[in-house]
């Protein structure tokens, strides 16, 4: 059992302000009326206690990562912000496992378990990971390159606690893998998008740093290439931790790829020889399809390469993040046909394809009004006729309003508007569709 222990959750010497959830929020067109921010979880039941008998609407975030994941709101009464809660609760070294209220940021949880002896990690990566919280990303079903390997979310929450619209807590699950009978509610809340509850902390498992890790930067000239680099990759007996696919400024020869070089950045973890054989395994396999690069080994420097991979790499000026699923096979294809859309769009914008696993993010910059409904248009037909889905991630909430409902309407029906009304009767948070 480890003690309490605060991580800030502000810069230094402006402790009392609102976190880039609140001030995001505002930015994605959500009137605030009132911001509360909990230091824990006694006051924020408080605080839900109140606001359901003054009949408030409430909102809660915390690193503003991933706001779009539900919906957004015209106006909110509140706007809870979770950052003040960041407490690790619990840590079983042991077990493997530990608890962190909601407030602490992917990145803290990280520093604190490489301090403890031996060294542990959560392999929990999604972009911004500096900013985004474990209650965030819970909330948002937010994930990273590193799933390949590890698994999402769903593959690593044990438990998970929170607070409903009436300040009662709840609370499903628990600190180790067997402790569940009926139906798991901790997997079922993942990616509800504060719809339902206020999640307060989380049970998570985590794993002991490896031996050794390395980072393999390549590069390959066209399409047909890199599909074939990956189909190999894909049938060897290779083990990689993630495999993130960006592109590259064209040049000579490469037209057939509207200009684009593709750049593939793999990471590799476990036993110092078996990275070491990896490594050279995978840069014969890529000089065979034209691939040229190199393997360097280091954790900072393979968690630093992924991250920078799928990470915005600036602040964005009124941005659309969008998150996109498709087929294995398909990723390459449609990350070319993703960039040729911004660029007809007239549009800049950043890619990101996980290559192991077909998740991509796709960050676009200055998205003008009167382009938002051709552009919304364009990409839910393009993703959806390659077998994909798309949703949005970070979006003012004029292009919310156009996308259009989330969940299909019969699952709504049976699955979560029951849950909606136990947990939240009279509205409180924001709705599901």
């Amino acid at each position: 059992m480890t003690p309490d222990m605060d991580f800030p959750s502000s810069p230094p010497g402006d402790s009392g302000s609102a976190s880039p959830g609140v001030w995001g929020l505002q930015s994605l067109g959500v009137q605030v009326k009132q911001v509360q921010k909990p230091a824990g979880e006694k006051e924020a039941r408080e605080i839900l206690a109140q606001a359901f008998q003054g009949r408030q609407t409430v909102f809660p975030c915390g690193g503003g990562t991933s706001l779009s994941a539900g919906v957004l709101p015209q106006s909110v009464d509140l706007a809870l912000d979770t950052t003040g809660m960041g407490k690790v609760v619990n840590f079983d070294p042991l077990n493997l496992n530990l608890e962190v209220s909601a407030g602490m940021t992917l990145d803290q949880i990280n520093e604190f378990l490489a301090g403890q002896e031996k060294g542990f990690f959560l392999p929990l990566d999604p972009p911004w990971s500096s900013r985004a919280t474990i209650g965030g990303s819970y909330a948002a079903n937010s994930s990273g390159p590193m799933r390949l390997r590890y698994g999402t979310l769903r593959d690593l929450v044990l438990g998970v606690r929170g607070i409903d619209s009436r300040g009662r807590e709840v609370a499903f699950g628990g600190k180790t893998v067997k402790n569940v009978s009926g139906y798991d509610l901790t997997k079922f809340l993942i990616g509800s998008a504060g719809s339902l509850c206020l999640i307060t902390s989380v049970a998570i498992r985590v794993y002991p740093l490896p031996d050794a890790s390395s980072f393999c930067d390549l590069v390959f000239g066209t399409l047909e290439e890199l599909e074939k680099f990956l189909a190999a990759l894909r049938s060897s007996i290779l083990v990689p931790s993630a495999v993130v696919v960006t592109d590259l400024a064209g040049g000579p020869g490469v037209s057939d790829t509207a200009g684009i070089r593709f750049r593939v950045m793999i990471g590799f973890e476990g036993h110092r020889l078996a990275v070491e054989r990896q490594n050279q395994d995978l840069l014969k396999l890529a000089g065979e399809f034209g691939g040229l690069g190199d393997a360097r080994t280091g954790r900072d420097m393979m968690i630093e390469g992924i991250r920078s991979a799928v990470d915005p790499g600036r602040s964005w000026r009124d941005p659309l993040f969008l998150k996109i699923s498709v087929p294995i096979v398909q990723g390459p294809r449609t990350f070319v046909a993703l960039r040729r859309l911004i660029h007809n769009h007239g549009l800049l914008g950043k890619a990101a394809l996980c290559a192991g696993n077909g998740v991509m993010f796709l960050y676009v910059e200055g998205v003008p009004e009167k382009t938002t409904g051709d552009l919304v248009k364009d990409l839910r037909d393009l993703v959806p006729a390659g077998g994909g889905y798309v949703a949005p991630v970070l979006a003012h909430r004029s292009l919310i309003e156009r996308w259009g409902a989330r969940v299909e309407p019969a699952l709504h029906q049976l699955a979560f508007q029951p849950i909606k009304e136990r947990l939240d009767p009279t509205g409180v948070f924001p709705p599901i569709l």
